[in-house]
């Protein structure tokens, strides 16, 4: 492969190229009502060719990398980058990487390819089940999925990279029912590893446990509303983080001028309790990984340290606009399209406070608990997110229910009105992150005391 694109390029010069090869096996299963709705087998390869010349992108992709296929992607992606030279004002200049050759394999204990459809279906079933039980529930619908990717990325500097990793998850949607009352609750487990990831958090437990907290909030009353105190679980602390923190770190959003972070290297932006990572190499991790999609080893990125913007998550392009380093930050969904500057695994470091000692500091306040999404705009540093699951704090003490709770803010404020953080930072549940693609992400942290946020709710 190497050398026939080698070939290709001889005939037809440019800058650099860059070769993305990506096979994905999958398994889908879906249970509703104790009822198999779903259960799917696929696989789906796909591959591409990005080329720079005269400091212009060039990108084509197809399915099957034949010679055939290779030469007129290549050709393809040469011209759309030689039609596009006349209207583009600033030419790209990739930032220097060291090249690689490698060969990576995450090897799971339990792999999700070697275990029998039929334990895989009896498990999604048997969390549905279980969660079914709980009188209250009105509806579940459990599903799983793993995949196992494949991805090959050679480039015209000499980095070749082989990479296979395997991703499984499982999630649960219930809905609780009384009267006239309906709640909403979504848990999901998943990692990097294989079947085992259900032994170290057992679904049927996990299951009923969210069916409990579903139940509960079905006598949940309206939230105060005002600048109060919080304390967020590591889930929603993971979530701001990602959301508010992590997507205003990156570098093409700050070069588009769409980020209230831009040109704020080395400033403090938060308080000194303040240290945000974004790490693609924890192990078992769902964002992790260990090369990104331009073949550039991931690293341990320091965001944030102790209140102190510090960086960036990069491409090899955005680096070199910034006259930056590249950290590993490109991810793309598929062959079928570009790498863009992702996050992966992103997390809150601990403080030196225990939960109860959080909840202590506390007279009247809210603590709230995961997500039912929002919205953030990074370019004006504002944020709005809806808790999955909310309790009155009152005397450091949690007391009533609360349903319908929004938070909102200033990203910069809420920074620097962190004042507690509890020891432990943990990861939170498996997501995917949409900018254009979707690709797997991690964020956590540790319990989290904000000493004022707008809190609304509804009666």
């Amino acid at each position: 492969m190497e050398d026939e694109l080698q070939r290709i390029e001889k005939e037809n010069p440019v800058d650099f190229w860059d070769y993305r090869y990506w096979e994905v096996e999958t398994t889908s299963i879906e249970v509703r009502e104790k009822e198999v709705k779903k259960a799917l087998y696929g696989r789906e390869r796909s591959f591409s060719i990005r080329v720079l010349l005269n400091g212009v992108w060039g990108f084509s992709s197809g399915t099957e990398p034949t010679y055939k296929a290779l030469k007129e992607a290549f050709l393809k992606a040469r011209e759309l980058a030689n039609n596009s030279l006349p209207f583009v004002k600033r030419r790209i200049e990739l930032a220097p990487v060291r090249w690689e050759r490698a060969t990576v394999r995450y090897n799971p204990k339990d792999d999700p390819r070697n275990v029998d459809p039929a334990d895989k279906i009896a498990l999604v079933r048997d969390m549905n089940v279980a969660i079914m039980e709980r009188k209250g529930v009105h509806t579940v619908n459990t599903s799983y999925s793993d995949g196992w990717m494949r991805e090959e990325i050679i480039t015209s500097e000499g980095t070749r990279i082989v990479q296979e990793v395997p991703r499984v998850v499982l999630q649960a949607n219930i809905t609780a029912k009384e009267g006239g009352t309906l709640i909403g609750y979504r848990t999901r487990i998943g990692s990097t590893r294989g079947m085992e990831t259900f032994k170290e958090v057992d679904p049927q437990e996990e299951g009923r446990r969210a069916a409990e907290s579903a139940v509960r909030l079905l006598k949940a009353k309206s939230a105060p509303s005002g600048n109060l105190p919080l304390i967020a679980d590591p889930e929603l602390t993971g979530v701001f983080v990602h959301e508010a923190v992590g997507h205003a770190t990156e570098a093409d959003s700050v070069l588009a001028g769409e980020s209230v972070l831009e040109g704020r290297l080395g400033e403090r932006i938060g308080s000194e309790l303040v240290t945000i990572i974004d790490d693609p190499t924890i192990p078992g991790a769902f964002g992790s990984f260990t090369f990104d999609d331009e073949g550039v080893r991931g690293r341990r990125k320091v965001l944030i340290d102790r209140g102190v913007l510090r960086e960036y998550i990069h491409s090899r392009e955005t680096a070199g606009m910034m006259g930056l380093e590249p950290n590993g930050g490109a991810r793309a969904e598929s062959g079928h399209v570009k790498p863009l500057v992702r996050m992966s695994n992103t997390l809150l470091l601990g403080g030196d406070h225990t939960f109860e000692e959080l909840l202590e500091g506390v007279k009247f306040g809210v603590y709230a608990k995961g997500t039912r999404g929002g919205q953030v705009d990074p370019a004006r540093g504002t944020f709005q997110f809806n808790a999955q699951e909310a309790y009155l704090i009152e005397k450091g003490e949690i007391t009533t229910p609360l349903k319908d709770v929004s938070l909102s803010g200033n990203i910069l404020e809420t920074l620097n009105h962190i004042n507690a953080l509890e020891k432990k930072s943990r990861l939170g549940s498996p997501g995917f992150c949409g900018k254009g693609q979707l690709v797997p992400v991690g964020d956590g942290g540790p319990h989290m005391r904000i000493k004022r946020i707008a809190v609304g709710g509804e009666g």
